[in-house]
Protein backbone atom coordinates (compact mmCIF):
# COMPACT_ATOMS: atom_id res chain seq x y z
CA UNK A 1 0.00 0.00 0.00
CA UNK A 2 1.19 3.16 -0.69
CA UNK A 3 0.04 6.72 -0.33
CA UNK A 4 -0.03 9.38 -2.86
CA UNK A 5 1.73 12.49 -1.30
CA UNK A 6 1.03 14.12 -4.68
CA UNK A 7 -1.65 16.81 -3.15
CA UNK A 8 0.94 17.54 0.15
CA UNK A 9 3.30 19.79 -1.96
CA UNK A 10 4.23 23.18 -1.15
CA UNK A 11 1.91 22.96 1.60
CA UNK A 12 5.20 23.73 4.31
CA UNK A 13 5.57 27.12 1.88
CA UNK A 14 2.25 28.05 2.09
CA UNK A 15 2.14 27.45 5.67
CA UNK A 16 5.34 29.67 6.16
CA UNK A 17 4.00 32.76 3.68
CA UNK A 18 0.94 32.35 6.15
CA UNK A 19 2.97 33.13 9.08
CA UNK A 20 6.02 35.21 7.05
CA UNK A 21 3.66 38.47 7.67
CA UNK A 22 2.88 38.14 11.62
CA UNK A 23 6.66 37.48 12.33
CA UNK A 24 7.40 41.10 10.34
CA UNK A 25 4.71 42.36 12.15
CA UNK A 26 5.72 41.23 15.56
CA UNK A 27 8.80 41.84 15.02
CA UNK A 28 8.84 45.42 14.10
CA UNK A 29 6.45 45.50 17.23
CA UNK A 30 9.38 44.77 19.30
CA UNK A 31 11.25 46.74 17.60
CA UNK A 32 9.69 49.32 17.80
CA UNK A 33 9.16 49.02 21.41
CA UNK A 34 12.76 48.71 22.69
CA UNK A 35 13.20 52.32 20.08
CA UNK A 36 10.15 53.98 22.29
CA UNK A 37 11.77 52.66 25.90
CA UNK A 38 15.18 53.91 24.48
CA UNK A 39 14.04 57.55 23.97
CA UNK A 40 12.04 57.28 27.19
CA UNK A 41 15.62 57.06 29.19
CA UNK A 42 17.42 59.81 26.96
CA UNK A 43 13.90 61.84 28.10
CA UNK A 44 14.37 61.30 31.84
CA UNK A 45 18.48 62.02 31.49
CA UNK A 46 17.82 65.38 29.75
CA UNK A 47 15.04 66.25 31.90
CA UNK A 48 17.41 65.56 35.05
CA UNK A 49 20.38 67.21 33.43
CA UNK A 50 17.87 70.57 32.87
CA UNK A 51 16.26 70.55 36.25
CA UNK A 52 19.96 69.76 38.33
CA UNK A 53 21.45 72.73 36.48
CA UNK A 54 18.61 74.85 36.76
CA UNK A 55 18.61 74.04 40.98
CA UNK A 56 22.54 75.11 40.81
CA UNK A 57 21.58 78.66 38.87
CA UNK A 58 23.29 77.56 35.57
CA UNK A 59 21.47 78.23 32.35
CA UNK A 60 21.22 74.96 30.01
CA UNK A 61 20.26 75.79 26.21
CA UNK A 62 17.18 73.49 25.33
CA UNK A 63 16.57 70.69 21.84
CA UNK A 64 14.25 72.88 19.93
CA UNK A 65 12.51 69.50 19.87
CA UNK A 66 11.59 69.32 23.37
CA UNK A 67 9.37 71.30 24.81
CA UNK A 68 10.12 72.28 28.61
CA UNK A 69 7.48 73.96 31.00
CA UNK A 70 8.36 75.50 34.08
CA UNK A 71 6.40 75.36 37.67
CA UNK A 72 7.05 75.96 41.41
CA UNK A 73 5.51 73.58 43.91
CA UNK A 74 6.24 75.28 46.91
CA UNK A 75 10.05 75.54 47.52
CA UNK A 76 10.50 72.70 44.72
CA UNK A 77 11.02 73.39 40.74
CA UNK A 78 9.76 71.54 38.84
CA UNK A 79 10.53 70.55 34.85
CA UNK A 80 8.20 69.03 32.77
CA UNK A 81 9.82 68.01 29.34
CA UNK A 82 7.41 66.86 26.60
CA UNK A 83 8.83 65.06 23.30
CA UNK A 84 6.55 64.31 20.34
CA UNK A 85 7.53 60.96 18.75
CA UNK A 86 4.45 58.44 16.90
CA UNK A 87 3.07 59.24 20.90
CA UNK A 88 3.99 62.20 22.62
CA UNK A 89 6.24 60.95 25.73
CA UNK A 90 6.70 63.10 28.99
CA UNK A 91 8.67 63.45 32.34
CA UNK A 92 8.52 65.70 35.31
CA UNK A 93 11.51 66.45 37.32
CA UNK A 94 11.46 68.71 40.16
CA UNK A 95 14.38 69.66 42.88
CA UNK A 96 15.08 72.26 45.23
CA UNK A 97 16.93 75.02 44.03
CA UNK A 98 20.83 75.36 46.10
CA UNK A 99 22.50 77.72 43.45
CA UNK A 100 20.68 80.99 44.16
Amino acid sequence: MQLDLASDRGAVTAEFMLLLPALIMLFSVVLGSVSLAVERIALEYKAFEIARQSAIGIDVPVDPALRVDFSNEGRLECFRVQKQLVIPISTKICLLPIGR
